[in-house]
This record gives C-alpha cells, sequence and structure tokens, in this order.
C-alpha cells in the first residue's frame, strides 16, 4: 500500500504529513507492579504513523507522529471483588 498525503493540524496550524503503512510490527507488553499490591499490564497499539514532510530531527531522521492507544489488563490484585458466575458481588 502506498503512502498517503494528508494534512495535520499541529500547533495552530496545518502540517503535510505523509501517513506511512506498517510492512510488519512487533508488540510488547510492559508489566508494573504497584504499591497496592496489583500487577497491570500495559501495551500501546498503535494505529496510524504520520511522516512529517521536510521536517528532520538534528540527527538527520525524519519527524513521525504515532496515533496510539493504551491497553491495560489487571493481571492481579489484592483489591479484586469476588463475583458470583451470575455477575453479581457476593
Amino acid at each position: 500500500m502506498p503512502e498517503t498525503k494528508k494534512k495535520l493540524p499541529l500547533f495552530g496550524r496545518e502540517i503535510d504529513v505523509s501517513e506511512v503503512p506498517v510492512k510488519s510490527a512487533e508488540e510488547s507488553v510492559n508489566r508494573y507492579v504497584l504499591e497496592d499490591g496489583s500487577v497491570l499490564k500495559v501495551k500501546g497499539v498503535a494505529s496510524s504513523f504520520l511522516r512529517l514532510d521536510g521536517q528532520y530531527l538534528p540527527d538527520g531522521n525524519p519527524v513521525y507522529v504515532v496515533m496510539m492507544s493504551p491497553i491495560t489488563t489487571v493481571e492481579s490484585s489484592p483489591l479484586r471483588k469476588v463475583v458470583e458466575t451470575t455477575g453479581k458481588e457476593k
């Protein structure tokens, strides 16, 4: 799939960007143990990659904006409520 040219409203003006399709992906999960004893898994899921046309970092690499959403799962928690199979709390 080819890149798609778009305009992105950024910092009060429209910026020329190219949406770059994903060729392949590897996703990993971060695991956090909280002070209350809960264990959470958090993963960022990217939905879109936009390269700012003609914009480069000081090291020469192009600038990208990544649209993403966090996905959070509670792996375990001592605060968990016991729920009957009917869906009602005990």
